[in-house]
C-alpha cells in the first residue's frame, strides 16, 4: 500500500491552539477573525509548488461550523467544499460506531468473539473478541502489508470491487496471541464490519447510512464501487500526478469498513462532533471507547488506541480522533473536550507528493513533525 505523510496534523494543532480563547457559547458563527486566520493558514499551504487540495473544517462547542478549501480539485480546478476525497481511516470510527450501537441494543459484546459470528477464516484466531479488533490488540496480520501480491491483483482487474473475504486472503500469519500487545490492522476492522452484518443481516454501507449518516444529515460521504457519488470526486496525486480515484474502484475498494470511505472536511467534523460529543452511542460506550491501551506506534503524536479512536496529546491536552492516510487522501479528526471542539482536515495527495510540514505556517505552534505510515 502506498505510503503518505499526514502533515495535517499541524494544521489541526495551530486550529485548537486559537480555539478557546473564542469560543463563545452564545455565538451563532464562526468568530470573524478565526475564519480569516483558519482561510490564510490553508491559503498559504496550498501555495508551494508541491502541495495541491486541502479542505479543512471546523465545529465549536455550540456547533458553529466553518469551513474552507484552498488548491486545486484538478489542475486549474479550485478544490471545492463539497468535493469528496479518500477519508481513509477515519472511516473505522464510523465501522466502530455501528458496533458500538449494536452493544448497546444487547445485540453484541465487546466479550462476544470472532467464532460467535464468523465461520473460520485463514490466519484470524476465532477467540480474538471485539473489543480486541476495535482497540488493535488483536494480532491479525494487516492484509495491506501484503506487498506485491496484494498490488498485483489490484493492477489485474482496475474495476474490480474487493470483498472483505477477498482482502482477508491476503492477510498473513498472526503477529502475536490476542490480548498480548498492540499492532494498528485495517484486517480487524474488515472482520468487525462482516460482524456487523452478520449481526444484523444488512450491508455495512445500509448500516452506515441507516444508523450514523441519516440521522446526522450526512450525505456527502460513500463508499466507492458499493455506491455511487451524487457530487465531484476530487483529483488525487498519490505521487504528483493528477489521477481520476474513480478509474481505479480495485484500489479504492481494498478499505472497505477499514479506510475505504470518500467524504470532505466539512461531513467529517460534524460527524466527528457527533460521536465524540456523545450523541451517537450512549454514555457507557463513550466511556468504553475512550479507554485506552498502548499506542500502536505508527503515528506519532498518538497516545493511545481506544475503540475505533485514537488519543493524542497536542498543547498539553488530551484529544479524541483518528487519521487517514491511503493512495488518494490523508486525513485527520480530532475532538478537543476542553474547548468542546473538533476539527476535521483533507487533503487529496498520497505518497510521493511533498507534504512538507506544515509548521511554517503555525507561528508557536508546536511541531509535531511528519508522519509516514502504510494506510492508516
Amino acid at each position: 500500500m502506498t505510503r503518505l505523510i499526514c502533515a495535517a496534523a499541524l494544521l489541526t494543532v495551530a486550529v485548537v491552539a486559537s480555539c478557546p480563547s473564542t469560543t463563545q457559547a452564545s455565538a451563532p458563527e464562526v468568530p470573524a477573525e478565526m475564519v480569516r486566520t483558519l482561510q490564510d493558514r490553508i491559503d498559504l499551504w496550498a501555495r508551494r509548488d508541491t502541495h495541491h487540495g486541502v479542505s479543512a473544517s471546523v465545529v465549536l462547542a455550540d456547533g458553529a461550523q466553518w469551513a474552507g478549501t484552498a488548491g486545486e480539485s484538478a489542475p486549474g480546478v479550485p478544490l471545492d467544499a463539497g468535493d469528496l476525497i479518500q477519508i481513509a481511516s477515519i472511516t473505522k470510527t464510523m465501522t466502530a460506531a455501528v458496533i458500538l450501537q449494536l452493544v448497546d441494543e444487547g445485540v453484541l459484546r465487546l466479550e462476544d468473539t470472532v467464532s460467535r459470528w464468523l465461520a473460520p477464516i485463514a490466519n484470524v484466531n476465532g477467540a480474538i473478541t471485539l473489543r480486541q479488533l476495535l482497540n488493535h490488540t488483536s494480532g491479525v496480520a494487516n492484509y495491506t502489508g501484503a506487498g506485491l501480491a496484494l498490488g498485483q491483483a489490484i493492477a489485474d482487474d482496475p474495476s474490480h470491487v474487493f470483498t472483505p473475504h477477498e482482502l482477508l486472503r491476503f492477510a498473513g500469519a498472526a503477529s502475536f496471541a490476542p490480548g498480548a500487545s498492540t499492532q494498528y490492522t485495517n484486517a480487524a476492522f474488515l472482520l468487525l464490519g462482516m460482524v456487523a452484518e452478520q449481526a444484523t443481516g444488512r450491508a455495512i454501507t445500509e448500516l452506515y447510512r441507516q444508523r450514523l449518516f441519516g440521522p446526522l444529515g450526512l450525505d456527502a460521504i460513500l463508499m466507492p464501487g458499493l455506491e455511487e457519488p451524487t457530487r465531484p470526486v476530487a483529483v488525487a496525486y498519490p505521487s504528483g500526478s493528477a489521477i481520476n480515484p474513480m478509474d481505479h474502484l480495485s484500489l479504492l475498494s481494498i478499505g472497505h469498513s477499514a479506510f475505504g470511505l470518500l467524504s470532505n472536511a466539512s461531513t467529517v467534523a460534524r460527524w466527528g462532533h457527533a460521536l465524540i460529543s456523545g450523541s451517537v452511542i450512549s454514555e457507557r460506550s463513550q466511556q468504553e471507547m475512550r479507554t485506552m491501551v498502548a499506542a500502536a506506534g505508527n503515528i506519532q503524536g498518538e497516545t493511545g488506541s481506544g475503540l475505533g479512536i485514537r488519543g493524542y496529546e497536542y498543547l498539553d491536552r488530551k484529544q479524541f480522533g483518528h487519521s487517514g492516510g491511503a493512495t488518494f487522501g490523508s486525513s485527520l479528526l480530532l475532538f478537543d473536550p476542553q474547548p468542546g471542539v473538533t476539527v476535521a482536515v483533507v487533503m487529496n495527495q498520497g505518497a510521493g507528493a511533498d507534504h512538507f510540514s506544515l509548521a511554517p505556517v503555525f507561528r508557536g505552534a508546536p511541531r509535531v513533525g511528519q508522519v509516514s505510515v502504510d494506510s492508516y
